[in-house]
């Protein structure tokens, strides 16, 4: 993952793709350094509007989706971020609210959440439909290189690993659902519909308090909230036919997205 310095406290970041990437880091009052740190990677969104017939052409002018002719993917990537070059100090009572963030740290994580459906599952048998649409989706990653955990005068450190999102519900790892609509009643728009949704990783700390490693004060009961962005894709498939409902063309259409990930390097965690 290529890394660029972006603030004096660390934070980095890196597109994925050729998405924009919207960063927010809440500036330091001038009388207190205790203004909390967010950093969010852009969300990626893609939506394709996949044949070449009438009805195709039509939804497309009306809702402003691209228009492509025949084999269709609708694939973007959240971005990706990354905190760095810090130490952070957990109390007691933070280490409680915090309980989850931080045992996370002590397991490396299987793989991130996937979720994979296409449109042939959910149709029924013999209705004509030839359309072949598929969806993917994979959830961001915490990736962690010499990141330091200190609990009282015990510490150890993590060259590299991974973890699953942390500080957020289960579940929302990663997903992905195909909608199908057959349109057999009309033989002249057969159609599906594919949408994919992958989160993004979070790294989240409440009540924390920060020092960075050039230099700068110590801020005070701040949360630490680095999020990459979410993914979100739906392409919308159409077959052509001949005019009487018997299919000419067979289109492939595909749904992708990947959840940006966060990085934290040259990290210190010591609990008081």
């Amino acid at each position: 993952m290529r890394l660029q310095h972006l603030t004096r406290l660390g934070a980095v970041a890196s597109g994925m793709l050729t998405l924009a990437l919207a960063l927010a880091v809440t500036p330091a009052p001038a009388s207190a350094a205790d203004a909390d740190i967010t950093l969010k990677g852009g969300d990626g969104n893609s939506t394709v509007v996949c044949g070449n017939v009438a009805a195709a052409l039509s939804l497309a002018k009306k809702t402003g989706y691209k228009l492509q002719l025949n084999n269709c993917k609708a694939n973007a990537a959240g971005g990706s971020v990354g905190l760095s070059n810090l130490e952070i100090f957990v109390s007691q009572s933070a280490a409680r609210t915090n309980a989850s963030a931080l045992a996370a740290l002590d397991r490396a994580a299987s793989g991130a959440g996937i979720a994979a459906d296409k449109c042939e599952n959910h149709r029924p048998k013999g209705t004509g439909q030839m359309t072949k649409c598929w969806a993917t989706a994979k959830g961001g990653k915490v990736y962690l290189n010499n990141v330091t955990v200190q609990k009282g005068g015990v510490a150890r450190t993590i060259d590299t690993a991974a973890i699953a999102r942390t500080g957020v519900p289960k579940g929302t790892n990663g997903g992905a659902v195909a909608k199908c609509w057959n349109v057999v009643s009309d033989k002249l728009n057969q159609r599906d519909d594919c949408n994919t949704y992958g989160g993004g990783a979070a790294w989240i700390l409440k009540g924390v308090d920060v020092k960075g490693y050039n230099g700068e004060g110590l801020r005070k009961n701040v949360s630490i909230e680095v999020r990459g962005g979410d993914a979100n894709n739906y392409v919308l498939c159409f077959n052509t036919t001949d005019g009487s409902g018997k299919v000419k063309q067979i289109n492939i259409c595909s749904a992708e997205g990947k959840g940006g990930d966060v990085t934290l390097k040259n990290i210190k965690i010591i609990t008081l």
